[in-house]
């Protein structure tokens, strides 16, 4: 099997891994050390204080689940999903959590699922094996290992199995749309599984880190010049060091960081030699780049600002807001700011820093009202970047109690 050591996952490709119910992400803290980024999420029920567990680690982790939306993340994303004792009923609704997986998977993509002992003494145990099984096998997944409780599957890279399924009638293939380019955001489940081509097909890239600087098809789609992009690239890697250097921490002083416009990862790519985590977030009214940060080896997921985030309060000790203000500031029904600010608040631990960098406009709006937040300024910056006036605000949040 995949994973009996660490080279094992490097050498089948495993760059990035979706991690279902994954408690408090020992998984994922067991694949830090070999450059294996992984997006862990599990539910808010009895057990919710392992996400908190795990952001307290300094491990990526957030508050999501599998029921009737697919998750807030691009198709084709993910070289493993992981699935170890995480109470998702896979066989159920003509496998249509499976499907999901199966949308979020790359060709040659892992599904790795684990299922506590106790499972297989369950009088049932051989008709949901038997399910799991006819799903899989409807798909086209290949079953490659079996052993005591653990069974691998792998996606097909190609579409003949697939299409002779589906004159079957054993599988649906979805419709190709204009909304396969749109963000997967509030998107109901598909009971349907998609076909892979020489347009769709994951392109193969570099390991880590060689890939986080490599111009990929999807910046392409998106229009983005080799040029932009290198520009793009180097812009961040200076600001990034003035960050550090105005914040005054050391490398180890901060763990959890989000980006809430990560535009083409760039702010996070920077940070690949710091010690951190990075949340990157695409808005969803924005130009959906994340499956752009996806091909460079990097995690995140869509959100609305107008909404809350999805994790506890405190979890995160720099939050980076590029032109975010801005940008609601311009929608039809844009979102005030100082709700915006009150989730940014909300998110931040105490004594932890929040960038950000907008319009000189907007910055004023910010001083006008970060007070009311008890923010801090601990250094402010106005520059001009190709001939658009901006400016750089960092503020620390203070302790605070009632008293």
């Amino acid at each position: 099997m995949i994973a009996n050591g660490t080279g094992d996952l490097r050498t089948a490709g495993v760059v990035q891994v979706l991690d279902v119910g994954c408690g408090i992400a020992s998984f994922s803290a067991y694949l830090l050390p070999l450059d294996i980024q992984t997006m862990s999420f599990a539910p808010k029920d009895v057990q919710e204080n392992q996400i908190q567990f795990a952001l307290e680690r300094g491990i990526g982790a957030m508050i999501s689940v599998l029921a009737t939306k697919q998750l807030p993340l691009p198709s084709n994303s993910f070289e493993m999903v992981h699935c170890s004792r995480c109470r998702v009923d896979w066989h159920e609704n003509d496998g249509i959590l499976l499907k999901e997986v199966d949308r979020l998977l790359r060709p040659n993509g892992y599904f790795v699922y684990s299922a506590p002992p106790a499972y297989r003494k369950d009088k049932n145990f051989p008709e949901i094996w038997d399910k799991l099984v006819n799903i899989t096998t409807s798909m086209c997944w290949e079953l490659i290992a079996k052993q005591v409780q653990t069974a691998i599957w792998v996606k097909p890279e190609n579409n003949p199995c697939r299409l002779k399924n589906a004159e079957r009638n054993i599988v649906s293939i979805c419709n190709i749309g204009l909304d396969d380019f749109a963000p997967s955001w509030k998107v109901p489940l598909q009971n349907c599984v998609k076909l892979s081509g020489e347009e769709s097909n994951y392109q193969k890239l570099p390991p880590r880190p060689e890939r986080l600087h490599v111009y990929s098809r999807n910046l392409e789609k998106l229009g983005v010049t080799p040029e932009k992009f290198d520009g793009d690239d180097k812009f961040w890697q200076e600001k990034v060091n003035q960050y550090w250097d105005l914040m005054a921490v050391g490398k180890t002083g901060i763990r959890n960081v989000m980006d809430m416009n990560a535009v083409y990862g760039g702010f996070s790519a920077a940070l690949s030699a710091f010690p951190v985590w990075v949340m990157n977030v695409v808005p969803t009214t924005m130009t959906n780049s994340l499956p752009a940060l996806y091909d460079r080896g990097l995690t995140g997921v869509f959100h609305d600002w107008c909404e809350p985030f999805s994790t506890y309060p405190r979890s995160y000790d720099l939050i980076h807001a590029f032109h975010i203000f801005s940008h609601y500031q311009g929608r039809e029904e844009g979102c005030l700011m100082e709700d915006i600010m009150l989730e940014m608040d909300r998110i931040i631990r105490p004594l932890g820093f929040i960038i950000i960098r907008d319009s000189n406009s907007i910055i004023s709006k910010v001083l006008d009202l970060a007070p009311k937040y008890l923010w801090n300024v601990t250094a402010m910056r106005s520059q001009e970047e190709e001939n658009v006036p901006e400016s750089v605000v960092i503020y620390q949040k203070k302790f605070w109690a009632i008293v």
